[in-house]
């Protein structure tokens, strides 16, 4: 006996439901990276200039000792790398098996199209491209997606605390410069606690999702302990890049003769990097420019000049990716491998 579908299915699998949109979404996959990362830049240069951060850049760079910055650029450049190389281990820690370069590929496409997109974009066109180049399923997606957020917030959250114990002071000055943005915090967590209540709402509405969500969530936080080994190479590589960027900063400032402390650049490498990543305003960067303002007070540092090594250091990301991208478009042709999923019966960690 057929079974008849209802209302509800057929909607689903009709032009209008799950299936149209997925197809269109597709659709926008099917385009080729290398296509997305051009189109990516062209429209960052355009956003870039429109928003006056490459005169900005520019500015600094000619104030700034053009030999430190040399030194600076090759260590920052692989720096960058270290975070391609962070992509690829949460890849094997969610699924078993990567593909450096094509990991990289689709990390550093996301980093572009973050600079040409309005809001925050990267992780979610991160996991899209990485899905597309390496077949992740929906669980190893949500996997990367989360310990890549969860591990920056792990490194730079203890960095913060560090300089909180070490700068007297600290404390105070942060509290006063987030008492403006308040109210966009508390607006923040009213949609976020409105969210999870209406999620919780439609997993406790149908058994049948419970059995096959639950699982999946308890799967994608406890990730790390099917392999421990490469969650914590994740970890270490996560560390390494925060250590990097702040000699990175240090090399910067002292290229605009700004003299400096190790509590100074923990500072800045911590606190206002932290607070603009979980800043409910789309890219933090007024809160992330005027806590750094706060830390360069607290310094007794003119502001000025830090603002113009965060100006300098925002751009050399901009500029970085491009060579990376190159040199992982070149390592893919020169292989021409196909990639392969891993034997779901076998454990790569």
């Amino acid at each position: 006996m057929t079974q008849v579908p209802t209302k509800l299915e057929e909607r689903a699998r009709g032009p209008v439901g799950r299936d149209r949109w997925w197809s269109r979404f597709r659709y926008l996959l099917r385009i080729p990276t290398p296509v997305i990362f051009v189109g990516s830049i062209a429209i960052a240069i355009v956003v870039l200039w429109i928003q006056g951060s490459l005169r900005d850049a520019i500015l600094a760079i000619a104030d700034a000792d053009v030999g430190l910055l040399m030194v600076a650029a090759p260590v920052y450049v692989g720096s960058l790398g270290l975070l391609c190389y962070r992509w690829h281990a949460l890849v094997i820690m969610a699924q078993g098996k990567s593909d450096l370069p094509r990991a990289s590929e689709a990390f550093l496409t996301s980093v572009v199209i973050n600079y040409a997109a309005p809001i925050g974009l990267a992780v979610p066109s991160r996991a899209a491209l990485t899905k597309r180049a390496l077949g992740l399923d929906a669980e190893a997606t949500g996997t990367i997606a989360i310990w890549e957020i969860g591990m920056d917030v792990l490194v730079l959250g203890t960095g913060s605390v560090l300089w909180i114990v070490l700068a007297e002071g600290s404390l105070g000055a942060v509290r006063a410069e987030l008492a403006e943005s308040i109210q966009l915090y508390a607006i923040a967590a009213a949609v976020l606690v409105a969210v999870g209540i209406l999620g919780l709402m439609w997993l406790l509405k149908s058994p049948a999702r419970r059995h096959r969500v639950i699982p999946a969530v308890r799967g994608m936080f406890l990730a790390p302990r099917a392999r421990p080994g490469v969650a914590m190479l994740a970890l270490a590589t996560t560390t390494a890049y925060w250590l990097i960027q702040g000699v990175v900063l240090a090399l910067l400032l002292r290229s605009l003769s700004v003299v400096h402390s190790f509590e100074f650049v923990l500072g800045l490498t911590s606190v206002p990097i932290l607070v603009g990543m979980l800043s409910p305003i789309p890219g933090g960067a007024v809160v992330r420019e005027a806590l750094m303002y706060a830390v360069a007070r607290l310094a007794d540092v003119e502001g000025d000049p830090v603002i113009a090594a965060a100006v300098i250091y925002r751009f050399a990301l901009f500029a970085a990716i491009p060579i990376l991208y190159v040199f992982a478009r070149w390592w893919i042709a020169r292989r021409d491998e196909p990639f392969t999923l891993p034997d779901p019966g076998s454990d790569s960690g």
